[in-house]
């Protein structure tokens, strides 16, 4: 059989090599970590930049970024400082004045409905506009192009050509065109007696007439007889006015 040695005390010894696991009570744990919150305490206070002691409970503590002095500072600072304004302060501001707004509105109370069809509308007027020959009568009536001799044949225009008699008799008849559209006058000669008349080719009818000097006219019409009969108007006005 065997015998039992007994333990002497270098038995009861720790190894060198062997660590021993310490079981901490709840209280030790809580003065720990308040001495841990003091000391990052009188951290933030200096205003140093130096890192905050490790802390167990805190996401990334104990790996090699909470050795870097300038990560632990930049922490600090954006913990010290609060943000100066909120995205809510905008907000805020456009709600009151929309209440603002609807005080306003009820304050001014409700517009009144008009009927339909009671409205007024402004029609526009019609103007009557002076031409000059509101005291003259239209014998003949035809359109035609009018050419100056200036050096050479020179278009005027083209637009409605008017034989106009005075209603009085007092004045002698007159030439009168004005062209499409913006109604500009491109001719007003008066027709007087011995005045030059010639029928010219298949379409036109020229003339000598003064505008302010002496002027060649010619004037083109569409065909051969309107050319026959606006010479034969001519030379009627000219005859009956002498």
């Amino acid at each position: 059989m065997k015998r039992q040695r007994l333990l002497s005390p270098s038995d009861l010894s720790t190894p060198p090599n062997k660590k021993i696991l310490i079981e901490r009570s709840p209280k030790s744990i809580a003065k720990r970590q308040e001495s841990l919150n003091e000391a990052n305490n009188r951290l933030k206070k200096s205003g140093g930049l130096t890192t905050p002691l490790p802390n167990k409970h805190v996401f990334g503590s104990g790996t090699k970024y909470t050795s870097n002095s300038s990560m632990g500072s930049f922490a600090n600072i954006l913990s010290s400082q609060k943000p100066k304004f909120s995205i809510f302060d905008e907000q805020t501001s456009q709600n009151n004045e929309e209440e603002n707004e609807n005080n306003e509105d009820k304050e001014s109370g409700p517009e009144e409905e008009v009927p339909f069809g009671t409205v007024t509308q402004t029609l526009l007027q019609e103007q009557k506009v002076l031409t000059g020959e509101e005291d003259e009568v239209t014998k003949h009536l035809v359109r035609a192009k009018l050419y100056c001799m200036d050096g050479q044949w020179k278009e005027r225009g083209v637009g409605t050509l008017r034989l106009n008699y005075p209603k009085n008799n007092k004045k002698s008849p007159r030439l009168v065109i004005r062209s499409d559209n913006v109604l500009k006058v491109i001719l007003n000669v008066a027709l007087f007696n011995g005045m030059h008349v010639e029928r010219s080719q298949d379409k036109f009818v020229k003339l000598f007439a003064f505008e302010g000097k002496l002027v060649h006219l010619a004037i083109k019409l569409s065909n051969s007889n309107a050319a026959n009969e606006l010479y034969e108007a001519i030379m009627n006005a000219i005859t009956s006015h002498a």
